[in-house]
């Protein structure tokens, strides 16, 4: 049935394929890789706030000196602040590597709650084992142990949804590019053009890279964002949401389920399946089957009919 797409995808691939075998050193197409040094740039942030929170204490409660306090709240600040920011600018990566999304949740939850546990502890040994004001045993900082729980975990998640660090990171990405006499970044560019377009920006690592859209098998929605499933088998993120995509690719791609977006050119063959659905089979290697909604029953029946 699908015998004349399939041949000419097989077409369009292989010339794809020469042009990416010589540009493959240049376009460096890595995975997402998790991020450490980009948090380092915050350090100064973080220290100046436990400074401010150590003397906040220091006027409040008295009772040990101005650098005791200050000591302790840089411990709590770098404990917290650090791996609050180390997360969110890692958002991308977490997202793909951590789904579905509750499950992502649960995991920044639990590290948020043990980063807390731990400020607190280290407080604790500050204060008994290197200035002595008090006797130290493990485990015994009560409800201080709570209070910095949920203090790291408000801030981790706020942060986390928030999407500055992000943004920062992909802004000084921009100025590199230019500063290389690159072109202006590749998301502005697609949000500003009216025409359908040609290559979809993804981030892989400190690069934004354009993968053409007859490279990508389909679309999968998460959150705010999707994923793109390409013709090398490999998952990658990208910043736009489904329903912006399906605007723009809506020549090029179908909708066949709320959460999917396919390239016609790639698919194989379509099963019928209950209630409506239909099974959709790619002709590309690693790509898994999806199912269709009912919803979009119509779209699938007009590509059989076309086909």
């Amino acid at each position: 049935m699908l015998k004349h797409a399939t041949n000419h995808t097989q077409n369009r691939w292989h010339t794809f394929r020469k042009e990416q075998a010589a540009n493959t050193n240049r376009t460096n197409m890595t995975t997402t890789q998790f991020e450490l040094k980009k948090a380092n740039r915050f350090l100064p942030h973080i220290l100046l706030i436990g400074l401010g929170i150590g003397s906040a204490n220091f006027i409040m409660h008295g009772g040990l000196n101005w650098i005791q306090w200050a000591i302790q709240a840089l411990s709590t600040s770098f404990l917290i602040g650090y791996s609050t920011v180390l997360l969110g600018i890692n958002k991308s990566w977490l997202k793909i590597n951590i789904s579905p999304i509750w499950k992502l949740y649960i995991v920044l939850i639990s590290i948020f709650l043990l980063v807390g546990f731990f400020a607190t502890e280290i407080e604790h040994v500050i204060r008994a084992l290197i200035f002595k004001s008090e006797s130290y045993l493990p485990f015994s900082a009560g409800k201080m142990y709570v209070f910095n729980g949920v203090i790291s975990g408000v801030l981790g998640l706020s942060v986390f949804e928030n999407n500055y660090l992000v943004q920062g990171s992909k802004s000084k990405s921009t100025e590199n590019n230019l500063e290389l006499g690159g072109d202006l970044y590749p998301q502005e560019k697609l949000s500003k053009s009216t025409d359908i377009a040609s290559s979809i920006p993804v981030k892989q690592g400190d690069c934004i890279l354009l993968i053409p859209t007859i490279e990508i098998v389909y679309f999968e929605a998460y959150d705010n964002y999707s994923f793109v499933f390409d013709v090398n088998g490999q998952k990658k993120l990208c910043d736009y949401s489904l329903l912006f995509l399906e605007k723009r690719l809506e020549n090029l791609f179908s909708r066949i389920h709320r959460k999917y977006l396919v390239n016609e050119d790639y698919i194989k063959q379509i099963k019928p399946h209950i209630n409506g659905r239909y099974i959709i089979e790619f002709s590309v290697k690693g790509i898994s089957s999806i199912t269709s909604s009912k919803t979009y029953s119509d779209k699938i029946r007009r590509l059989i009919k076309i086909e």
